[in-house]
């Protein structure tokens, strides 16, 4: 019975070591992690219950790695704004806790009050070393999939559909590639104007957002809840198309960069040769997006400079981002010429990057993106600084960029700030809405106590009526700005 008793206690033994640390180790490391990101004792770990733990299935090859699902609550210490666009905030939270698009709940848009609990479903992942494990970083959820009427899959009359369907069988994909982008163009054209105008006839209002499983999307997907204004989120491939698209009256309200809204604004740029659009109007400014420059940690370059001769994802054409990344790398003395660009999406380049297919991915983005975060619990990289000059050079007059430091903590082994240039990503409108519409629109959007984060969109918690004019390139609308006028605060940089 000795030896038995024995044996029970060594599989038990071995059983927790092969799930990872045990609940003490796991409570210690979290509230680690939360004090570093969130500095000053901001929050208090109340309460911490393991989950359980699966094997990392993307663990390196001869490494042994658990991730540990856990539910902790912690305590609001001092009045906070988690949300606030200069300071460590939600972003530092949820790389912290290793948590999803919905795994935070309690954190309010304008700010948290001391006493308030906010709860998580987080996630740790760990690896093993020798006989006890070593925390990695948090490992983060998969963002949720798109609803169904924020995909592209093509709806409409069966004749309709089967006449189109034979167009496209009867072109070859491998020899007639500039007719298959045709159909594309056209059928993605078509798809938005249908589900723009079946919005409107709803008393709904359309909004272009962007790619699947992007930011613009989740935070247009939670702005839809029970008593507000029903809306349909639109997949685009970001915020050049959708400007064409409000401006074309193929939707009510848009998504873009400020940089881009100027452009759009003014008729420059790639707007150049549709010309200028003055009824262009701005709901407000919601977060801003940092120009991300990512590169293996093990590369060796530590300067935008360095990328001459490298091969650089520079985002999908169509995408406002792109067009800001090729004034980053001018700024910094790079012509497309300099480089080998590689015309791919995010999650396609983060992938890239972690194969050394690529040697740089640069993007314009919300901070904390997951994307990102969730490359960098797999792969070692590093984030690069933009040169003092170029930053200068970047937001020099009015440009829509600003300079911008992504805070210590934003994502995982991120220890110190990285110095970039951001824009603001704005709320847009045409010249088809009432003035009736568009403070109803404004109010519900900035009204305070959303909990976005719970609705997965972390970056919807620096919504604030406080910032609502920080970086606008554009026109505020009047009826927005009579709902905004008590809080929001003048910007220099706005057009008279």
């Amino acid at each position: 019975m000795r030896h038995l008793g024995f044996l029970l206690s060594l599989l038990m033994l071995l059983a927790g070591c092969s799930g990872g640390p045990d609940t003490q180790a796991l409570r210690r490391d979290v509230e680690v992690r939360v004090a570093q990101a969130l500095p000053g004792e901001a929050l208090v770990l109340q309460d911490l219950q393991r989950r359980g733990s699966q094997r990392d299935q993307k663990a390196p090859e001869g490494e042994s790695r658990r991730i540990v699902y856990y539910d902790a609550s912690f305590r609001v210490q001092k009045d906070m704004d988690f949300g606030a666009w200069d300071a460590p905030g939600m972003a530092g939270l949820v790389s912290a806790l290793g948590a999803g698009p919905k795994g935070v709940g309690g954190v309010q848009s304008g700010g948290n009050k001391a006493g308030d609990i906010v709860r998580a479903h987080g996630t740790a992942l760990y690896k093993r070393e020798a006989d006890h494990w070593v925390a990695v970083a948090g490992a983060g959820f998969r963002p949720k999939e798109a609803p169904a009427y924020a995909t592209n899959t093509a709806t409409g009359p069966a004749a309709i559909l089967d006449a189109m369907r034979k167009v496209i069988d009867s072109v070859s994909k491998e020899t007639s590639p500039a007719q298959m982008a045709i159909i594309e163009e056209e059928l993605t054209a078509a798809q938005a104007s249908i589900r723009a105008r079946l919005a409107r006839a709803s008393a709904g209002y359309a909004i272009a957002a962007g790619p699947e499983h992007g930011q613009y999307l989740r935070f247009a997907r939670a702005l839809d809840e029970p008593g507000g204004p029903r809306t349909l989120p639109l997949v685009t491939f970001g915020g050049e198309e959708n400007l064409d698209l409000l401006r074309e009256g193929k939707v009510q309200v848009a998504l873009a960069q400020a940089d881009s809204a100027l452009a759009a604004y003014e008729g420059t740029g790639p707007f150049q040769a549709r010309g200028a659009a003055p009824a262009l109007r701005a709901l407000g400014s919601l977060y801003p997006e940092a120009v991300h420059v990512i590169v293996r940690a093990d590369s060796g370059l530590a300067a935008v400079a360095s990328l001459r001769g490298r091969v650089v994802a520079i985002g999908q054409p169509g995408a406002a981002s792109r067009t800001t990344v090729l004034r980053v790398l001018e700024a910094h003395g790079l012509t497309p010429r300099d480089i080998q660009a590689r015309e791919i999406g995010l999650a396609d380049a983060l992938v890239a990057l972690g194969r050394k297919e690529v040697d740089a991915v640069l993007q314009v983005i919300g901070i904390p993106a997951d994307s990102v975060r969730d490359a960098l619990t797999n792969v070692p990289l590093k984030l690069l600084p933009l040169s003092d000059s170029a930053i200068a050079q970047l937001t020099a007059g009015r440009t829509g960029l600003f300079a911008y430091a992504i805070p210590a903590g934003s994502y995982p082994r991120q220890g110190a700030g990285v110095n970039t240039v951001a824009t603001a990503a704005v709320l847009l409108v045409g010249a088809d809405l009432s003035e009736a519409e568009v403070g109803a629109l404004t109010s519900f959007v900035f009204r305070k106590g959303r909990d976005f984060a719970a609705r997965g969109s972390a970056q919807g918690l620096q919504v604030s009526a406080a910032t609502a004019r920080q970086g606008l390139t554009v026109p505020l609308h009047t009826a927005a700005a009579r709902v905004l006028a008590p809080t929001a605060q003048p910007a220099a940089s706005a057009p008279r």
